[in-house]
């Protein structure tokens, strides 16, 4: 989202147009059951993230519980 937009008032949704849709269904190509980091390493495949990618995430983004 900073790539488009860094100030409030974010609601159309060209601001939101780098976020890909998910499926959070059983037809996920994401097994959603897994744990947190697991979840994080096939979405980081899916997204083809290189390894500096992958480590500026791991190192500045807080893992939620």
């Amino acid at each position: 989202m900073g790539t488009l937009k860094v100030t409030q008032h974010n609601q159309t949704k060209d601001v939101w147009s780098n976020v890909p849709l998910q499926d959070f269904t059983m037809k996920s190509d994401i097994d959603w059951s897994k744990s947190v980091s697991v979840i994080n390493q096939q979405l980081y495949k899916k997204y083809k993230l290189t390894d500096v990618e992958t480590a500026f995430i791991e190192t500045n983004i807080k893992e939620m519980e």
